[in-house]
């Protein structure tokens, strides 16, 4: 870690970007990054890394990028709207930077994988030996199959480590971090009565922190660990932060079936509000520049009432009370995350920082 140089797939992303800060932080390493598009690459271009175009369904480029490299973290994963593009990403990018690793002699090959591979219906305690379950999530299912292409590379000789991350949270976090702050701040979280199934969240630094140590640790190779907090919160405790963040009222709760009703009004006013788009749009603008200007408090609400809270495809992921262990983390690699608050501190400065609250 300290003078082997390092190559990150998925390098513009979230988790992927921050590796690439704290290798340049921490260790004064300059990474190797693969990047597909480099309109997202605004954040990485800040740092003193390497950036190789290419991407990994084409071998080719790997090959540019991996030279020298000792240590991979493969980060990327399939994102676009194309279902089967995303599969390919996963799967077969998986197999190709593994194959190349493999030839390359690289000593650490880092998968960050995700708790999606336990499918839908999940146990109320997981840990690494809880069985995967295929599911009508595609993304979790690719993830399976990504594993498998990793454990026939571990007999082969790669020196694989499987990341199985939670809810990652901190600056940048698109959808644990920026999608919450902006969801409360229109009044898209609800205090449902029966809603209070676990969130098992980690800091990304303490996630990174994770992925460190499984390069250190040699009793690491071969092995997959899940990085979580310390302890789960509950839903409401986690979206309660960031509306004490935002500087909102505590949520009243509301019971289940005026939840339900909200949710059809929510489905009948953005249904008319598209239909009235296509042919009153600029006045429908006018009527929200007047409402910005004279009432933001009743055009939050309207906001809010229009985008509904909790939907329907979401109660059961909110009702969950999964507890996932990190016990194989701490006893083997020695991983010991912050609390939320600390983790939350941070995350609430960059948030006024960047004008979010």
């Amino acid at each position: 870690m300290k003078s082997g140089k390092v190559l990150i797939t998925g390098a513009t992303g979230f988790i992927g970007g921050r590796i690439a800060e704290k290798l340049w932080i921490n260790y004064g390493i300059i990474s190797h990054c693969l990047v597909r598009n480099f309109s997202n690459a605004a954040r990485l271009a800040r740092l003193p890394v390497k950036m190789y175009a290419g991407d990994l369904l084409d071998r080719s480029s790997i090959e540019r990028a991996i030279e020298g490299c000792e240590v991979v973290f493969h980060c990327a994963y399939g994102n676009t709207n194309d279902l089967y593009l995303n599969r390919r990403i996963n799967e077969e990018g998986t197999k190709n930077i593994g194959e190349i690793a493999l030839r390359n002699g690289i000593r650490r090959f880092i998968y960050i994988s995700s708790v999606a591979v336990y499918g839908s219906n999940q146990p109320e305690e997981v840990n690494e030996e809880t069985s995967t379950r295929f599911s009508d999530d595609e993304y979790g299912n690719s993830k399976i199959r990504a594993e498998e292409i990793c454990g026939d590379l571990i007999k082969r000789g790669l020196s694989v480590v499987i990341i199985r991350p939670i809810i990652v949270f901190g600056p940048f976090s698109p959808i644990w971090t920026v999608g919450v702050i902006k969801r409360v701040l229109v009044g898209g979280w609800e205090n449902v009565e029966g809603i209070n199934g676990l969130c098992n969240a980690v800091y990304i630094d303490d996630l990174v922190d994770g992925l460190f140590l499984s390069v250190k640790i040699n009793e690491a190779v071969g092995e997959t660990f899940i990085i979580s907090g310390e302890h789960p919160i509950t839903w409401n405790e986690f979206f309660g932060a960031y509306i004490q963040l935002a500087g909102l009222s505590e949520l009243p709760e509301i019971s289940r079936g005026k939840r339900k009703l909200k949710a059809i009004l929510s489905n009948f006013l953005r249904g008319n509000i598209n239909l009235f788009r296509r042919f009153f749009e600029p006045q429908l603008m006018d009527l929200y520049l007047f409402m910005k200007q004279k009432n933001p408090h009743l055009l939050r609400r309207l906001d809010g009432l229009i985008r509904g809270g909790i939907k329907e495809n979401e109660m059961s992921r909110f009702s969950r009370k999964t507890v996932y262990s990190i016990d194989k983390a701490k006893k083997i690699l020695g991983y010991s995350p912050r609390s939320f608050e600390e983790g939350m501190k941070v995350t609430a400065d960059w948030l006024r920082h960047h004008g979010y609250i």
